[in-house]
């Protein structure tokens, strides 16, 4: 399967591919390494992302995050305009304050939940001629190359994620918990996988040090300091069921060596892995 590479639609010294395409041959499963947007300005196709199958008509803006395994089969008279950017260009221009949360609901965090990372908003009537002006705009400044193109370019992706997001508005609302709750559930279900800040905060639309801070201010601790603590809990869960040896609970907790676990374990209950054991073995 191909992955397609940010150079191949994002010419070198810009942050933001724009085009236009009209496509009428199917195109088959790839991935890519940037984000994707793609509205539909007319026709109608069916497009698979992660094996989902989106029908899609003029007024539909698809999601595609990067690494979802993605094709389509075009209608006729389909055609479409694209936008391909990475994560620091939402992270650096697009995120704020206000909508930070709203945003993590809208791009991130159903691949966290563990379902499909990708999205469909449908938009209508003079919503949906105001998005077709944003990206007509768009497509002349990267195709005129005027001077400041790439801020203008920019400012207007600004307007078309806020617009995105007000249309996603009611279904963040209605999420229980919100991102942050499913953040906590990613993390208590990925514990022998990478989470480190940088990895999370990639797969989160955040700069590091801004996802440091609101995690700090969400949960109290650091990152660091939270993945320890479900990590120990989980592990002292694992011992006391006695089923899997000390190695692999190791492995499980997501532990790179037996130095790294032991101190660990020790810090947060003042015991050692045997001790817990030979107290769970007393008590039989």
């Amino acid at each position: 399967m191909r992955v397609y590479k940010s150079l191949e639609y994002i010419e070198s010294g810009h942050r933001i591919g724009v085009f236009s395409s009209a496509e009428h041959a199917a195109v088959e499963k790839h991935a890519h390494e940037f984000i994707e947007l793609v509205y539909v300005r007319e026709g109608s196709a069916r497009h698979y992302i992660d094996d989902i199958c989106f029908e899609v008509e003029r007024g539909d803006m698809l999601f595609i995050n990067y690494g979802c395994v993605h094709a389509f089969e075009a209608g006729d008279r389909f055609s479409y305009v694209n936008i391909c950017f990475c994560p620091e260009v939402v992270s650096d221009s697009i995120l704020t304050h206000e909508n930070a949360t709203a945003l993590l609901s809208l791009l991130a965090f159903n691949e966290m939940r563990g379902e499909k990372n990708s999205g469909c908003i449908r938009f209508y009537g003079r919503e949906r001629s105001d998005v077709e002006w944003i990206l007509e705009k768009m497509l002349a400044e990267r195709a005129e190359a005027r001077p400041f193109s790439d801020k203008v370019i920019e400012d207007y992706m600004r307007i078309l994620i806020t617009m995105m997001l007000r249309k996603n508005a009611p279904l963040a609302e209605a999420e229980t918990g919100g991102p942050w709750e499913e953040l906590r559930t990613y993390i208590d279900e990925n514990l022998s996988s990478e989470l480190t800040l940088s990895a999370l905060a990639k797969k989160s639309f955040y700069n590091p040090s801004y996802f440091s801070r609101s995690f700090r201010r969400r949960f109290g601790v650091s990152l660091t300091e939270y993945v320890s603590r479900r990590r120990i809990a989980l592990a002292v869960s694992l011992l006391e069921e006695g089923e899997l040896s000390t190695d692999a609970i190791i492995a499980r907790c997501g532990f790179s060596d037996r130095s790294g676990f032991y101190h660990a374990f020790s810090k947060y209950t003042g015991k050692t892995p045997s001790k817990l054991r030979r107290a769970r073995n007393e008590k039989k």
